[in-house]
């Protein structure tokens, strides 16, 4: 069985080698069950199509494309000459979205969405009206369709919209991929020129806006000299947010890192006792999972993507104030609170469940359509 994995945003977020992908996530998933996946990735400077095979059964596509900010728009004939049966359609509030959709109709192409966000969060009022209509437009093709999302909120919110059936599928970690370390944290430490002497918070992301990195520089201010901060990311915002640590004497607490390849990112989570999360419209969050899965206390403020993954004092904390964070380094619960939030992964997130989920209902659905079809004859 032929499926295809389809991305239609290209902006420039994520860097490969520095991130594990989740489309790649998920094929590894699908393919255990004989499926071959085609994972589609639209490229602005790119004058034709090129592909790679990572490994058996998978194949990376990447298309040229036009594009309208990070909306790309592309040839879809490849469905038809790769004889893709079943599409993946990483629809969001993406513009092209009911282009595929029809084209998948036309073709007899089964298609279904897998969502992460409905309406986007943008301040421009310009920006958000246009988007608003794009996101009521893609909502009435997703009525009637097999629809995932990603979080019980992303489910709640098309409802509103008169989405019925919406299943929730979280995104999950290809734990064939991510390594667990055999060393102990000082260990660690010493091996990655870290503090021992230091309780050390991580804080992982794009240093933009909206993920309010400086709101981990405050928080290192008020816990005082007990505490380090170590931060990985790069972003618009690197050279200032820099600057600001200098300003406010943190350098001998701070610790950063513009990039740091995915292979290697695991020894960070482990090594370090807390991550702590400033994003407050997270949409999930990847780099909690990472962090839950080798045994890193995770502190959040809390988002749709934070509620979905972290049971509150169990496997995590869920705070509704940066402030309120503070209180998350003395609490007793922490001390056993890694078991708890790799158990959460393991039980709940890993994309092994997720793929079982989605091709179960899919199959159910491609079944039930051919038993109309031979009703008709």
């Amino acid at each position: 069985m032929n499926w295809a994995i389809m991305e239609l945003y290209c902006g420039g977020s994520g860097k490969a080698g520095y991130y594990n992908s989740q489309e790649l996530g998920l094929a590894r998933a699908l393919k255990k069950y004989g499926i071959h996946v085609t994972i589609v990735y639209p490229d602005r400077e790119l004058q034709k199509e090129t592909e790679e095979s990572p490994e058996e059964n998978i194949t990376i596509l990447r298309v040229p494309c036009r594009s309208f900010g990070v909306h790309a728009f592309y040839d879809l004939s490849f469905l038809a000459t790769r004889k893709i049966e079943v599409v993946h359609l990483d629809s969001d509030n993406q513009m092209y979205a009911p282009g595929v959709i029809r084209y998948c109709r036309k073709h007899h192409i089964f298609c279904y969405n897998y969502i992460g966000t409905v309406f986007s969060d943008t301040e421009n009022w310009l920006k958000g009206l246009l988007m608003k209509r794009i996101s009521r437009r893609n909502i009435r093709y997703f009525r009637g369709m097999l629809t995932f999302a990603k979080t019980r909120s992303v489910r709640e919110a098309l409802e509103r919209e008169g989405v019925s059936g919406v299943r929730v599928a979280p995104v999950g970690l290809d734990t064939s991929v991510i390594r667990k370390t055999a060393e102990s944290r000082a260990e660690l430490r010493r091996r990655l020129a870290l503090p021992e002497e230091l309780k050390l918070l991580l804080f992982v992301g794009r240093l933009e806006a909206y993920k309010r990195p400086f709101a981990a520089l405050e928080l290192l201010e008020r816990l005082g000299g007990q505490y380090g901060l170590v931060v990985i990311g790069d972003g618009s915002l690197s050279e200032r947010f820099q600057e600001t640590a200098a300003e406010k004497g943190l350098l001998d607490r701070f610790f950063y890192f513009r990039r740091v390849p995915n292979v290697e990112m695991y020894q960070y989570y482990a090594a370090c006792d807390y991550f702590v999360n400033f994003n407050t419209h997270e949409i999930f969050g990847m780099s909690i999972l990472e962090a839950m899965y080798q045994g890193c206390v995770v502190a959040a403020r809390r988002a749709p993507g934070p509620e979905q993954i972290i049971e509150d004092g169990v496997s995590g904390f869920l705070c509704s104030s940066d402030q309120e964070m503070d209180q998350v380094f003395s609490d007793p619960r922490t001390e056993r609170m890694g078991e708890a939030a790799e158990k959460r992964i393991q039980d709940c997130f890993t994309w092994d469940r997720t793929a079982e989920q989605i091709r179960a209902q899919v199959l159910k659905q491609l079944t039930g359509r051919q038993r109309a079809e031979e009703g008709k004859e």
